[in-house]
């Protein structure tokens, strides 16, 4: 593993931007230049597999597996089920293959591609560009909507887990809910965030 490949930041030419919740602007980098830089730093001995998919009312998820050498990364990824104007589904396979994009990319990240990006390097200012303004915030939350006291503290364990410092998981639940205000977590909120940390720490060797 050439883990200075991976961990270098990539050109400015291929960070992207995109409209995330809330109307903030977030960067990313495109699943062809994630390949690529794998690619690179493994010179092709990897693979990427889905272990498992769900389809629910307006989206999709999968949890996927990346496996390079004796390091096995698992993560989960999501994508927005498309439709027409009239609200009809486009094509769920196109919507599970950018879940499974956004599960490479995390699995990816884990290992120190376009970690720069959810706050994990200085080379790069994290991905979240500007707040949302008080216009745009999330209506607040009815007590019994919100995450529980257990489930906070399960967050806050699988964040130990996966290694992210208290800036870097600011940056982790801004860019997945938009705010990093734990006591406005929901409790579906939280509850993915819980499993998508635990997800992206697992971390087997043969």
């Amino acid at each position: 593993m050439k883990k200075d490949l991976l961990t270098r930041p990539f050109r400015a030419d291929q960070i992207k931007q995109r409209k995330g919740h809330h109307g903030q602007a977030l960067k990313y980098i495109d699943v062809a230049a994630v390949i690529e830089r794998l690619n690179e730093a493994f010179e092709h001995e990897w693979s990427f597999e889905v272990l498992q998919h769900e389809i629910q009312q307006g989206e999709v998820i999968v949890l996927g597996k990346l496996t390079a050498g004796v390091v096995v990364k698992t993560a989960f990824g999501g994508s927005d089920i498309t439709t027409d104007k009239v609200g009809d589904v486009l094509s769920v396979a196109d919507d599970l293959k950018a879940a499974s994009s956004d599960a490479l990319k995390k699995c990816a990240s884990m290992l120190g591609v376009a970690l720069e990006l959810y706050g994990g390097s200085k080379d790069r200012p994290p991905e979240r560009e500007s707040a949302p303004s008080a216009a745009v915030r999330p209506r607040p939350l009815m007590p019994q909507e919100r995450a529980t006291s257990r489930q906070l503290a399960a967050l806050h364990s699988a964040a130990r887990r996966t290694g992210l410092e208290k800036r870097d998981l600011e940056v982790f639940l801004e860019e997945r809910v938009g705010h990093a205000v734990l006591n406005e977590l929901s409790r579906a909120d939280a509850s993915r965030i819980i499993s998508e940390l635990s997800g992206n720490g697992d971390d087997h060797r043969a």
